[in-house]
């Protein structure tokens, strides 16, 4: 069938391999090909030991999951289970560096994976038969550069073999649009894979092809990819109709009476979500690690919101500059200073002009500055003024797309 436009949001599903010597043949596996068998309850054959090469979080999942799947082999032959070597995870990063979540370096590391840090791959090692028995690797001096780019330095005298019967890949992720080869050659590609788009409609060199997701941005989380679908959807639009679609953001704010926080809020420390125990996830895959707070908890870590939709609104009418704001700022959120002690802008040249008009001795003026990253809401500001200059306002932004051509046209 003819199409005006198409989306393509396939995603990233395929594993991203390295190119080692001995990498490919049987024992080698993608991270996420090993994911989506064990998901599809597909038998596996891993062996005892299992070299996971990551530092990611999608590289905890694989080396997590096939603890699981040896732990749960082990229960059914009743065999002795040998967790302390049994998954090796091997990262490039040092711990600092590692990309992985903190919960899930700490849980892997509770549930026995091995992990070596700052190790590269050199090559899969194999036998005569053509079996994997384990993975060269040389010592990383360095992963970034001093730009924080990605450029890794190895000190080649510094080598070791790890043993595996299974070698595992979780380095990244890469699509699959093989689908295209029976028609799309149009589509070039900014390398191989990757379709060359344009960043700011989403467009394929191919007139009407759009890509969304992973195709659009890269391997990101969820809400990238719900975001640039509907940043295709407008320009779909766009595309179909001549038109393009205005964003209107509308903000509000409503002011709060009577505005309190708990005392020693900010003192409280984050609440762990208490789990299962670590012999329990592996001898019972299928039950859920996190066990959820109970009421009390679940108050007390509630509690640390800082509510930043929530913020100390001042009004410069009534102010008197006595300072008391900024001396009971627990975090020194708020400063006072004089007019001509301000960087200069346009904006801060339009807000001066604005409050006092053109010509003002700036010297015999004065503005409080905010640092925005530092306030907690504690609205001790606002207690300790003594004209009610400030109080505290809850800020709801509303956005909304429309078509002022077709509104007009509809409104006749």
């Amino acid at each position: 069938r003819d199409h005006a436009a198409v989306l393509i949001a396939v995603g990233a599903k395929s594993s991203r391999a390295l190119g080692l010597p001995g990498e490919n043949g049987p024992g080698v596996l993608g991270g996420v090909d090993l994911l989506r068998s064990v998901n599809l309850g597909e038998p596996l054959d891993l062996g005892d030991k299992v070299v996971v090469i990551g530092g990611g979080n999608v590289a905890y999942d694989v080396a997590r999951t096939v603890l699981r799947q040896i732990a749960y082999d082990a229960a059914r032959t009743a065999a002795r289970l040998e967790t302390t070597h049994a998954v090796t995870l091997v990262s490039l990063e040092t711990l600092e560096e590692m990309p992985a979540d903190t919960v899930e370096i700490v849980e892997g590391d509770e549930e026995g994976i091995r992990r070596l840090n700052g190790w590269g791959p050199l090559e899969v090692v194999r036998n005569v038969d053509g079996r994997v028995t384990g993975v060269k690797f040389r010592r990383c001096v360095h992963v970034y550069d001093a730009d924080r780019r990605f450029a890794p330095v190895y000190d080649d005298s510094d080598v070791q073999v790890v043993e595996a019967n299974t070698v595992l890949m979780a380095v990244g992720q890469s699509p699959d649009i093989s689908f295209r080869a029976s028609g799309g050659d149009d589509i070039e590609e900014m390398r191989p894979g990757w379709p060359k788009v344009d960043r700011e409609t989403l467009m394929t060199s191919a007139p009407g092809v759009f890509v969304a997701g992973d195709l659009a941005h890269g391997t990101r989380l969820i809400i990238d990819a719900v975001a640039s679908g509907k940043a295709a959807a407008r320009s779909i639009y766009r595309h179909l109709t001549g038109r393009p679609l205005d964003s209107e953001i509308t903000t509000s704010f409503e002011l709060l009476e009577r505005y309190r926080r708990e005392e020693g809020f900010e003192r409280i420390r984050r609440q762990p979500v208490p789990t299962i125990e670590p012999e329990e996830r592996l001898h019972h895959p299928d039950k859920v690690v996190e066990r959820g707070y109970d009421a009390e908890l679940a108050m007390r870590e509630a509690s640390r919101c800082l509510d930043c939709g929530v913020t100390p609104v001042f009004d410069g009418t009534r102010c008197v500059l006595c300072g008391g704001c900024a001396d009971v700022c627990p975090t020194q959120t708020l400063k006072l200073v004089s007019l001509d002690a301000l960087e200069r802008t346009g904006d801060v040249d339009a807000a001066i002009i604005g409050a006092l008009g053109e010509g003002a001795n700036l010297s015999e003026n004065s503005a409080i500055l905010k640092d925005e990253d530092r306030c907690i809401r504690c609205a001790l500001c606002v207690m300790r003024c003594p004209v009610d200059a400030i109080g505290m306002e809850r800020v709801c932004f509303t956005a909304s797309w429309s078509n002022p051509k077709a509104a007009i046209q509809t409104s006749r």
